[in-house]
């Protein structure tokens, strides 16, 4: 079942686009495939790596890969080039697509 709700940036790996402190409002669901409903190239997601349970990551998709039978994989970047992504981390499998980005709510003070 998916659920809205609003989450708070902590980090500068999105900057400029998204910034420390900034509030972000998401739909929260299971994300197992792509179109309408789903996820799509140039949309910004919250991950969860499976090596790394409880730690969320927001990121945005560059790239959507589906081979076969396999599970799709998604290619990660963060908008500010110091930031850790699949650059590091190589392909994801969609699976790790927690919440869809939709909108900031408001920036950070200050």
């Amino acid at each position: 079942m998916a659920k809205y709700q609003s989450m708070v940036v902590e980090g500068d790996s999105m900057s400029p686009t998204y910034n420390h402190g900034d509030w972000l409002f998401g739909r929260w669901a299971h994300y197992a495939a792509t179109g309408i409903f789903g996820i799509k190239a140039n949309d910004v997601v919250v991950i969860e790596r499976e090596d790394q349970p409880g730690i969320f990551y927001v990121k945005r998709i560059t790239e959507i890969r589906k081979s076969g039978n396999q599970e799709t994989s998604i290619f990660l970047l963060s908008d500010n080039e110091a930031g850790t992504d699949s650059r590091q981390w190589g392909w994801l499998p969609i699976s790790t697509v927690r919440a869809k980005i939709y909108f900031r709510i408001k920036r950070r003070k200050g």
